[in-house]
């Protein structure tokens, strides 16, 4: 549950929620971690191992199920809100999210894996104090959405 964050796994709904085998019980006879999934009522009726399209196959849910795994496991909190940003605005390449320079070590996933692009805006602002001048830094990070990036936001929607 906490993985998907209390949703369903595919469409987000919050409930009703029901924990589901990728691969049927009766094949695998187990309950490992890799091969449960969080699915909402409609989406656990729409699981049919079929190509079509009003079905969510074993392919989907292990491609939403390793997608969700790295979300979790790798990215930090602000990293997966700008994800949810750039799904909001429709992950173009191209497409940019500005935060303060300090926030950089929780966007550092994210610049590594090559997800987003950085550069970096330098201002100056100059405060004066009864001791003398002082410029304080305020600068802001550009991330914009790369190639890579927009695929793998595509592929979290893709079921």
């Amino acid at each position: 549950m906490i993985e998907a964050g209390y949703r369903c796994a595919v469409c987000k709904a919050p409930e009703p929620l029901q924990i589901d085998h990728i691969i049927e019980w009766a094949q695998v006879q187990t309950h490992e971690f890799e091969n449960m999934i969080v699915l909402c009522a409609n989406c656990h009726g729409r699981k049919k191992d079929t190509s079509n399209p009003r079905h969510i196959n074993r392919a989907s849910l292990k491609k939403i199920k390793s997608n969700l795994m790295l979300l979790n496991g790798r990215y930090s909190d602000l990293e997966r809100r700008i994800i949810d940003a750039f799904r909001e605005k429709g992950a173009a390449v191209g497409l940019a999210v500005f935060i303060p320079e300090r926030l950089f070590l929780l966007v550092k996933f994210l610049i590594e894996d090559g997800m987003v692009s950085v550069h970096v805006y330098q201002s100056a602002m100059q405060m004066t104090f009864d001791n003398g001048a002082t410029v304080l830094r305020d600068d802001t990070l550009k991330l914009t959405l790369t190639d890579k990036g927009q695929t793998f936001i595509k592929d979290l929607e893709t079921v």
